[in-house]
């Protein structure tokens, strides 16, 4: 599998582009990850990313979240973090979730929604792009570039550093700075149905976030 070099700490500033727009999330990463490993995955992965969201449009998928959780420490972060608004700072079992991938002003947005059985729901939004390479964006500027990882019938985003963007310019965070390394899992079920895991690991704390869910796609 192809691999990419960690973001070093002492890159000079990347000038982040506000031209370069892909058409779909699926064409986004099919250009990151290449053709000759996009043509290894699964082919329901394949088709799920495939759908180009035109404007007022969106692809939707809906299920479960088996288990939330978020270590004390994690918990933390995440309120450091709050006005980010990347991480929830609780834990939780059989959590209702759904999220929606939408072209929007020429960028491909992200929306999350976790419904806790009590409580306000947790929202998150991020913008993917792909230029200097593939990266995701959130509120006030935090982000992470991010590799892919090809297998059979699942799909690895890993972050390969994280980035705080002031204006037109990202600054590369140390990794000492950052929550932890990031990875997300998506595995194809069947046709309909896929699983996700999302783990986030600091060196000195361990896991500080984990989730396992399973969704369906929802048109």
């Amino acid at each position: 599998m192809r691999r990419v070099e960690v973001l070093a700490t002492d890159r000079p500033l990347v000038r982040a582009s506000a031209t370069a727009a892909a058409t779909s999330f699926g064409a986004m990463l099919r250009g990151a990850l290449g053709e000759s490993l996009w043509s290894t995955l699964d082919p329901a992965i394949q088709r799920r990313f495939a759908p180009s969201p035109s404007a007022g449009k969106m692809q939707r998928y809906a299920g479960v979240i088996h288990w939330v959780y978020c270590s004390p420490i994690g918990a933390l972060i995440a309120r450091l973090l709050r006005p980010a608004a990347v991480l929830p700072d609780r834990c939780g079992r059989d959590v209702a979730f759904e999220f929606r991938i939408e072209s929007e002003q020429g960028k491909i947005t992200k929306q999350r929604v976790y419904r806790w059985g009590s409580g306000e729901p947790f929202v998150f939004r991020s913008v993917f792009g792909h230029a200097p390479r593939l990266n995701e964006e959130f509120r006030g500027g935090l982000g992470m570039y991010l590799e892919l990882v090809a297998a059979k019938n699942a799909l690895l985003f890993r972050d390969k550093g994280y980035f705080l963007r002031l204006g037109s310019v990202r600054i590369p965070l140390p990794r000492w700075l950052s929550v932890g390394t990031f990875e997300l899992l998506h595995r194809s079920i069947d046709e309909q149905r896929f699983q996700v895991l999302i783990r986030i690991t600091h060196p000195l704390f361990g896991t500080l976030f984990y989730q396992r869910g399973e969704f369906r796609d929802e048109g």
